[in-house]
């Protein structure tokens, strides 16, 4: 019996048992709210509650790093470094799949999650199992090695919560997401504030994660049975195995790329000296730091990608034409910043000490549009189902981008690590675009990007005129001025069809329609109550 067949019987022995099937409920409410306009508020949902709760989470650390001994700071931090390890040695991808089987059809709910919540289950049971088995023989104190298994506990709780988020994710419920992680942070900030007081330190902390954690796995739960269905464990190894053939190479990917934003930084340190580590890493984590911006606008966009590689070819090559569009026009601007104003954002985020570094921030600048865009190709990739061409393209630039580390960083020192950073990026987006065109999907790459690659330059052009002489107090309206012209040259070379504009139109409208919808649930709920 062929998975098909798995899961069409799957599905039905589960429907049966079901008082309300998954795919009922809420269906008419979306039908308020146009795709452009969830797309739109999936977006700025996504951003404001990622820099909401980003700031929190900051908040958090800092306070953390500014009541406790560097030592103790230094056990927290290795501690939740290796718990995150663990993490996405269990997660594996699964709830990504998971949001895109239910994306592209609703039956696939009970029967598919009934399976990746069972198998979460194995996986974090496991993993645990392990963390349990090894920590004793590490070369650590005998508290660190408690708070990592305590640790691992917690990131595990957090990967069941991502079971649930998924489905949200699936419903294109972005909001509820966001709403769980801004609280989720929140409340770590209170139980991390707590811990201090009550002179708890490193158990403290462990327990905060734990504790706020398991909180975040409860509310994404009540929300999924309430709205949705409520999820039965299913035992079915037919599903099993297809989830995880399906998942492993996506999330092989993931840790890769992961492990690729620390390797510049373990490279230097190893070949060359401290001082030389400190001044990339001012800027480089600056740089990194906006990984929150593609991350937040390329989630909403996965349940899109998985309904139109699932029914049309044609509607899938339009929606990623547009994205990439999307995402260069995002990412050039943040780019002209960092280039042309490197040593003012130094001077002022870390002082002039960083000033060596404005060479590497400017390369780094210009890495940021194909790292921007490379947040996409997960996305696209696994709502293909071809995960694997992502995974092996991975590995390979992964690579390459280890020997130009280590060949460039002996004679160029800092400078190494973000030409070998470009030049990753720039092979691995190549590849993705060229592997999705043999595919039958074309990106129109040059003919997308030629317009706000010349608005962008023009833009550097005056920026760059007012990086040194420009008093502070009028760099703001300098800015303004830049993202205007940068805007307008966009409307003057015809960058955007009338289509296109009438979507962005469509989109920000989605108030009254977001509106109307959550009325209408909560109306429902009141009745049902």
């Amino acid at each position: 019996m062929n998975f098909h067949e798995l899961r069409i019987r799957a599905a039905k022995s589960t429907r049966d048992q079901a008082s309300v099937p998954a795919n009922v409920r809420f269906c008419d409410d979306h039908c308020c709210v146009k795709q452009s306009q969830r797309i739109v508020k999936n977006a700025i949902f996504g951003i404001g509650g990622s820099a909401v709760g980003g700031l929190i989470y900051l908040a958090t650390v800092l306070k953390i790093a500014r009541s406790v001994s560097v030592t103790e700071f230094g056990k927290y931090s290795f501690v939740l470094a290796f718990a995150m390890f663990v993490s996405n040695v269990a997660d594996s991808g699964l709830p990504r799949m998971l949001t895109r089987a239910v994306a592209r059809d609703r039956e696939e709910l009970l029967p598919v999650a009934g399976a990746t919540f069972s198998l979460i289950w194995i996986l974090s049971g496991a993993v645990c199992l392990l963390v349990c088995i090894v920590a004793p023989f590490l070369h650590f104190g005998t508290d660190v090695k408690i708070a990592m298994v305590g640790m691992s506990l917690a990131t595990l709780a957090a990967f069941h919560g991502s079971g649930y988020g998924a489905i949200l994710r699936a419903y294109e419920d972005n909001e509820l997401v966001q709403t769980g992680f801004v609280l989720h942070k929140l409340s770590l900030f209170v139980f991390v504030y707590l811990a201090l007081k009550l002179n708890l330190t490193l158990f403290g902390f462990v327990a905060a994660h734990l504790i706020t954690n398991i909180l975040l796995w409860a509310f994404y739960e009540v929300l999924v049975s309430h709205m949705y269905a409520r999820i039965s464990l299913r035992f079915d190894i037919g599903l099993w195995k297809k989830l995880l053939l399906d998942a492993l190479p996506l999330g092989g990917s993931v840790m890769l790329r992961q492990l690729a934003l620390q390797m510049d930084v373990l490279v230097l340190t190893w070949l060359s000296n401290l001082t030389v580590v400190g001044l990339f890493s001012g800027p480089y984590r600056i740089s990194t730091a906006l990984r929150i911006v593609p991350q937040a606008l390329s989630t909403p966009l996965f349940p899109l990608f998985s309904r139109t590689a699932h029914s049309s070819k044609e509607r899938f090559t339009e929606v990623y034409q547009l994205s990439v569009k999307f995402f260069l026009i995002v990412s050039i601007p943040i780019a002209a910043f960092f280039v042309s104003w490197s040593g003012p954002i130094l001077r002022t985020a870390l002082g002039r000490k960083y000033l060596p570094a404005i060479p590497a921030m400017q390369l780094l600048g210009i890495g940021l549009v194909p790292f921007f865009l490379s947040t996409l190709f997960q996305y696209l990739f696994a709502a293909l189902g071809e995960q694997k061409r992502f995974f092996v393209s991975t590995c390979t630039t992964s690579i390459l981008r280890l020997v130009l580390l280590v060949t460039l960083i002996p004679t160029l020192g800092l400078i190494g690590p973000p030409i070998a950073f470009l030049c990753s990026e720039v092979l691995v987006v190549g590849i993705w675009v060229l592997q999705l065109h043999r595919l039958g999907f074309s990106s129109r790459f040059l003919h997308i990007s030629w317009r706000p690659l010349v608005s962008g330059a023009i833009m550097c052009v005056l920026l760059f005129t007012c990086s040194e002489t420009t008093p502070p107090t009028q760099r703001g309206a300098i800015a303004i001025v830049a993202m205007l012209l940068y805007g307008g040259l966009l409307f003057v070379l015809r960058a955007f069809t009338p289509e296109e504009i009438s979507h962005v139109r469509e989109g920000i409208s989605f108030i009254a329609p977001f509106v109307q919808t959550w009325s209408k649930r909560l109306t429902r709920a009141r009745k049902i109550d």
